[in-house]
């Protein structure tokens, strides 16, 4: 059997997003699943063959993210606070994100009482998260080596308007933010842009953030600090001693066992870091960061059925956060011959992922769909992979095959 998409490409969402560990708090920002270099197989379609052929999904499903605008000659500085509908108290684990035609920039973190302070587009270190959905380390996410956002540029002597058709919003795991427009502020307004309000979703059994960190003792919590200071400098081989003595001290610190999973993921030390995210989970096991990233390395090997559970799990406590698990579902459900259930999830993946950031469950659906023989539909999602990731490598294949289609469909279906 060949595909149409290429199988590990969110396999490896999260391992470029190792690069560097979330600061100030690490792995307790949602899911999305996923940031994050992702292999590429290659082999050769069968020209002629519809429904056939094996086509390379884009390295980076996530698509560049500049802003509308860019630069200024002039620094922009904002601030203001976050607070939660529900009481929940403040941490700082908040996002705080600019988004410019709907493409989000993290530009920094609120302090332990909801507040923040930032100059614009001048974050270099602290997003490691995904999208959106982000969380740690090992999270699905953008692929940090494609970004094409402002983070970390500096300001150049071109000048643009970097809030030109931007909003600026919170991001926390379970709530939705209130936006604040940025379209109208200059640089020398007052930087006080107000609150803003997260309200809680419903239908979010989990969390990404475990409730078993407010009870850790102050020896962990600076052990844990401390690791997050080193990882920021990049010192990943000392932070990781910093969090074996955080959950040494406190064997219940989800997060320290779950942020030292994915340092020892991005060291290459799988069965460890397999292990620290069991111990998150046992640790807290509502705490859902630890089994999207237990399903990921699952479907990365290739364990289809440990891939399907963990990614049933994940959905189960978190059906909003982590649109990655929707994908490694689809995918172990196919590989499991259950095509039904992984069509299933792959139309929910593409509801959920309102910024595009799977388009290769577009293939995965087309495939599914040309296997059932329903060609007009499959070319559909064919048309929509191409219109999302036209220049992937795979995507001269996918036309190849489009034409091939169109070309055995009847006068009536052919696309106006």
């Amino acid at each position: 059997m060949m595909y149409f998409w290429t199988s590990r490409r969110t396999l490896g969402t999260s391992i470029l997003a190792f690069a560097c560990l979330s600061s100030p708090a690490l792995a307790q920002r949602g899911g999305g699943g996923s940031t994050s270099g992702a292999p590429s197989n290659s082999s050769s379609g069968t020209p002629g063959n519809v429904g056939r052929g094996t086509l390379n999904t884009p390295t980076n499903p996530y698509p560049n993210n500049s802003p509308i605008g860019g630069e200024t000659s002039r620094p922009i500085f904002l601030q203001g606070r976050v607070v939660f509908d529900d009481g929940a108290p403040a941490n700082p684990n908040i996002r705080i994100e600019r988004v410019c035609s709907g493409m989000p920039h993290l530009e920094t973190h609120t302090d332990t009482k909801g507040r923040f302070y930032f100059q614009v587009g001048q974050n270099s270190l602290v997003d490691t998260d995904a999208s959106d959905s982000s969380s740690g380390l090992g999270m699905p996410g953008r692929d940090p080596t494609q970004a094409s956002s402002m983070s970390g540029r500096g300001l150049s002597s071109t000048r643009f308007d970097p809030l030109f058709n931007c909003d600026l919003r919170a991001a926390y795991p379970g709530y939705r933010s209130d936006e604040i427009s940025l379209a109208q502020h200059r640089s020398l307004d007052d930087p006080e842009v107000g609150t803003i309000v997260l309200h809680r979703l419903a239908g979010v059994k989990g969390s990404t953030i475990s409730l078993t960190t407010a009870l850790a003792p102050k020896h962990a919590q600076k052990e844990y600090d401390k690791a997050t200071q080193l990882a920021q400098k990049g010192k990943f081989d000392d932070a990781e001693k910093h969090l074996i003595g955080a959950t040494t001290t406190y064997p219940k610190y989800a997060i320290a066992w779950f942020e030292l999973g994915q340092v020892e993921q991005r060291e290459n030390k799988i069965a460890e870091a397999r292990k620290s995210y069991e111990a998150a989970i046992a640790a807290d096991n509502h705490y859902v960061s630890p089994y999207d990233q237990l399903a990921f390395l699952a479907a990365q090997e290739s364990k289809w059925d440990d891939a399907l559970s963990y990614s049933k799990q994940t959905i189960s406590l978190n059906p909003v956060e982590f649109p990655s698990s929707y994908w490694y579902n689809a995918l172990s459900n196919y590989y499991l011959k259950k095509p039904a259930e992984a069509e299933k999830s792959a139309r929910e993946l593409l509801k959920l992922d309102t910024a595009h950031h799977y388009p290769q469950a577009e293939s995965l659906l087309a495939q599914i769909l040309l296997e059932r023989g329903e060609r007009t539909e499959a070319a559909e999602h064919m048309r929509a992979y191409l219109a999302l990731a036209p220049n992937a490598s795979n995507a001269g294949q996918v036309r190849e095959l489009l034409a091939n289609l169109q070309q055995s469909a009847p006068a009536a279906q052919q696309p106006k």
